[in-house]
């Protein structure tokens, strides 16, 4: 029998003993992960420097290492290493089949999580009960993952068995576990058509138990609109999938309001004047055209991006029976006036309940406006796929320094989310600057 000691490498830097990633008996190959020690900025794993079979362990839980201490004794002894090698040519970590516990009717109850493990393995303090838990199946002894990536997996619900590993001798690594939350998040959600969501809890992504309301009061249950269920689900979708940012501002439009009460609507064939939406949806126009990139949409693979040579631009509507988003088409080759004019027609036509699906389809980028009834400020979610949005928030007059004097001018609140994916911070910060120059100088706009 050979014995070697693996000592603690020199360029690992420090830490204490959080993790044993190998028990005595264990076989190991060189890189493989030994243990995990904790610094005051991070974890990392430990590789092994040698191949063999793990012996003796030198140090224990809790201990606080440095370069060159002694790690562990491995037996490398040739009959150990042509052991190792036979099982590994023999079962493919890919071809193994682990018979797994089928786990049906479990209500969803965040508050517990339980891993089965190997039967020499550390028994782990399971919190909470186990009656109404979701079972999250992870057979340590079958599984070629490290332990980062196993807290990683846990923390996202994630049943490694089911990620393929892209690593040497298939090792499952963050980044596989990263694509498979992606794949699974990109499928078509469950019963869409009913507004039910439980592709969710399958997904790992915990739900709401169901409870009784009506043990605490008088309830009453109305079913949900189909526009309802559709933007429902809608929105949970483009949540999960697109790593929302909101940048706020708000914008002078004292010369704009000021413009806008000149307007004779009769001129140009409008029923009144153009409320402030049409003005900023052609400034929205402009700016796509200047900054394509938040014209785009991600492919589905992730890996390229769809660049639009059209400009239609989305308006949410409140209607009686839901959200709906219809689409003003080629919003940058229309004026005020035909901006005024295709809302209002769209406005009509939502809250007849006569929009048709070509009304809704192909949208670019949407505004979404609160008008007069609330608030200084939301983060609006993005109408995916699109990647950018803009929230309208209520005006008011406020104070403003002129470099003499405070004088009173009319802030317009603005709201641009947009998917950090695509669209950068840099990038989005020069779009509101555009925005907020058009419509603080509406004249020099127009013109």
């Amino acid at each position: 029998m050979a014995m070697e000691i693996v000592l603690m490498p020199d360029a690992d830097g420090s830490g204490d003993v959080i993790e044993f990633c190998l028990q005595v008996g264990d076989q190991v190959s060189i890189g493989d992960s030994m243990i995990v020690i904790e610094s005051d900025k991070a974890s990392m794993e430990i590789p092994s420097s040698v191949e063999g079979t793990v012996v003796e362990w030198l140090i224990e839980m809790g201990d606080s290492i440095e370069k060159g201490r002694p790690l562990a004794r491995v037996d490398t002894s040739v009959e150990t290493q042509v052991e190792l090698k036979t099982e590994r040519s023999g079962n493919d970590v890919s071809d193994i089949n682990v018979e797994r516990p089928i786990i049906t009717n479990l209500s969803i109850d965040n508050t517990a999580m339980i891993s089965v493990q190997s039967v020499d393995a550390p028994a782990k303090k399971v919190v909470g009960s186990t009656l109404n838990t979701p079972l999250l199946i992870d057979v340590v002894g079958s599984i070629y993952a490290g332990p980062a990536t196993r807290k990683f997996a846990r923390e996202l619900g994630v049943d490694l068995s089911r990620v393929t590993g892209s690593g040497t001798r298939s090792r499952i690594l963050k980044d596989d576990v990263k694509q498979f939350v992606k794949h699974c998040l990109t499928q078509p959600l469950d019963n869409v058509a009913s507004g039910a969501l439980p592709g969710l809890a399958q997904r790992g992504i915990p739900t709401f138990p169901e409870v009784d309301f009506s043990r605490f009061g008088p309830v009453e249950e109305r079913a949900l609109s189909g526009i309802a269920k559709a933007t429902s689900a809608h929105m949970t979708r483009c949540w999960l999938n697109i790593p929302h940012v909101t940048l706020s501002d708000e914008v002078d439009i004292t010369d704009l309001e000021a413009f806008r009460a000149t307007i004779n609507p009769d001129v140009y064939g409008l029923e009144k004047k153009p409320t402030l939406l049409p003005f900023i949806i052609m400034i929205v126009a402009k700016a796509l055209r200047k900054y394509p990139q938040f014209n785009t949409s991600l492919h589905v693979d992730g890996e390229r991006i769809i660049y639009k040579d059209y400009v239609h631009i989305g308006v949410a509507v409140d209607t009686p029976a839901g959200l709906v988003v219809p689409v003003i088409r080629d919003a940058d080759k229309k004026s005020i006036s035909e901006l005024a004019k295709a809302l209002a027609d769209l406005v009509v036509k939502a809250n007849a309940r006569k929009l048709k699906a070509e009304d809704m389809q192909g949208g670019c980028f949407t505004v979404s406006s609160l008008g007069v009834s609330g608030g200084t400020g939301f983060t609006p979610i993005i109408n995916g796929p699109e990647v950018a949005i803009l929230g309208v928030a209520r005006s008011s007059i406020k104070p403003v320094w002129d470099g003499q004097v405070f004088i009173p001018r009319k802030q317009l609140p603005l709201c641009l989310s947009f998917d950090h994916r695509v669209v950068n911070g840099g990038d989005a910060g020069r779009f509101m600057v555009m925005l907020h120059q058009c419509l603080a100088q509406i004249g020099n706009t127009i013109l």
